[in-house]
């Protein structure tokens, strides 16, 4: 790094991009060269795990640190708050501590396009037509001399596969037509349902059926659905690559802390599921790589628990004001670059849905993560609880909670779900947890002072 004494950051963004999706990450029908490099030169984070597999509530966390039940976003729809319009959020908070903020791309928190009352300069709207170019000259526009600056540049794709399940047009153009069956990518390990799945959560995929597109697919078909989510992975690949190398052109490149993620997974066939908001693996992963020009070490893979969420706003902080205490994080958060760099990641994550009306049928969830086990609740019906050994069974094929064996696990993590909820004030979800045996009846009784 130059003489510059506080790193300029660069924020590349993708919508729907699971964390599987990356040949770096072992996928070997789809090559992402720019993502590879970025990793080679920086930190891959293995188990960076979205707030919430669903746009609007995982950008707004991801620009405040907050949980979105904290924000009051539980959905795309009918979003009448904003969340990022605080001194605390991103943009501002870049912004108050001295730094030159701009966006480009989409925002979705909650509107379209970023506007300046969210602490940015609008460099491009919402779409990637255009987009690489309008941030490739915002770039080319900056010098060593002038004041620190953030830059985010969120794609759109791959989240267009949506679009493409549906057989609607695609907006940036069409991905390639998937070769014949046999040449396309294989079904993933863990594409057919499995016993003791959710009932919650195959009714809310049958409810929203013309959403998804997907209900009358056949193996054959799903394989061309990966096919053509690996063209469009590839695709903002492609514009990461172009971005890194004017970084390189105009001499930022040492000067720049580089982070890559994504707000959301999508499910890629795995569990026959496409899209998000279900709490698969596959959903709720992110990719996440950060290029430090400070580090002393490149090409490290960290295994640590992180959140995109909670996280992404006390590295930028830190950043901006090196002179605060690490030790004062927001929400839990934690410092990425530290992370990366040997500190503790955190000892549990916690994932959370709802299903929202009108077009789902209301259904909420939550995930609690820890570097083995992952335990899942949805708010009603038939095998509503899941628990996965995620070491021995990374693809969530067996239910551990159907297994007695197991009981001395799930309650445990029963109880550790139900004090995070209370600690992080997600009251409305307490009265659906299952609680563990030995609760204390007068946490009981306060949970239900209001029985519904």
């Amino acid at each position: 790094m130059t003489g510059r004494t506080r790193p300029n950051l660069v924020l590349l963004m993708a919508d729907q991009h699971a964390a599987h999706a990356m040949s770096c990450a072992g996928s070997t029908h789809l090559r992402t060269p720019a993502l590879d490099r970025l990793a080679a030169e920086g930190t891959r984070f293995t188990r960076a795990y979205t707030t919430f597999p669903l746009c609007v509530p995982a950008r707004a966390s991801m620009m405040t640190g907050e949980h979105p039940h904290r924000l009051g976003v539980r959905g795309n729809r009918f979003v009448e708050v904003q969340p990022c319009r605080t001194p605390a959020s991103l943009g501002h908070l870049l912004r108050l501590s001295g730094y030159d903020t701009a966006y480009a791309g989409k925002w979705h928190a909650p509107q379209p396009t970023v506007a300046p009352e969210d602490g940015f300069e609008v460099v491009a709207p919402f779409g990637d037509r255009d987009l690489v170019a309008a941030a490739s000259s915002w770039l080319r526009g900056r010098s060593a001399q002038q004041r620190p600056f953030a830059l985010v540049v969120s794609f759109d794709d791959p989240h267009t596969i949506c679009e493409y399940a549906r057989h609607q047009p695609m907006p940036y153009g069409q991905v390639p037509e998937p070769p014949p069956p046999r040449e396309r990518p294989p079904l993933p390990r863990n594409h057919f349902r499995t016993a003791y799945e959710s009932e919650a959560l195959r009714h809310e995929q049958q409810r929203a059926a013309a959403g998804y597109g997907t209900a009358q697919f056949t193996p054959d078909d799903w394989r061309g659905y990966r096919h053509a989510y690996a063209r469009l992975v590839e695709r903002v690949d492609a514009g990461v690559g172009a971005l890194l190398d004017v970084l390189d052109d105009v001499g930022l490149a040492g000067e720049t802390l580089v982070i890559y993620t994504s707000d959301h997974g999508d499910g890629d066939a795995s569990h026959q599921w496409n899209q998000k908001t279900a709490l698969f693996e596959e959903t709720c992963r992110v990719p996440l790589i950060v290029r430090d020009p400070r580090a002393e070490t490149r090409g490290v893979t960290c295994d640590a628990l992180v959140s995109v969420g909670l996280d992404l706003l006390p590295t930028a902080r830190r950043l901006a004001q090196p002179e605060r205490d690490a030790d004062e994080p927001a929400a839990g958060g934690r410092d990425l670059v530290a992370v990366a760099a040997g500190g503790a990641g955190h000892e549990e994550v916690v994932v959370e849905t709802t299903f929202e009306r009108p077009v789902g049928a209301g259904t909420a969830g939550r995930a609690l993560i820890e570097p083995r086990y992952k335990y899942v609740v949805y708010g009603w019906g038939a095998h509503r609880e899941q628990l996965f050994d995620l070491v021995d069974d990374p693809g969530e094929l067996r239910n551990l909670a159907a297994e007695a064996a197991f009981d001395p696990v799930l309650d445990r993590m029963r109880a550790r779900l139900l004090a995070w909820c209370r600690r992080t004030g997600d009251t409305d979800f307490c009265k659906r947890l299952v609680l563990p045996a030995d609760v204390d009846p007068q946490v009981h009784a306060e949970i239900f002072a209001v029985p519904y």
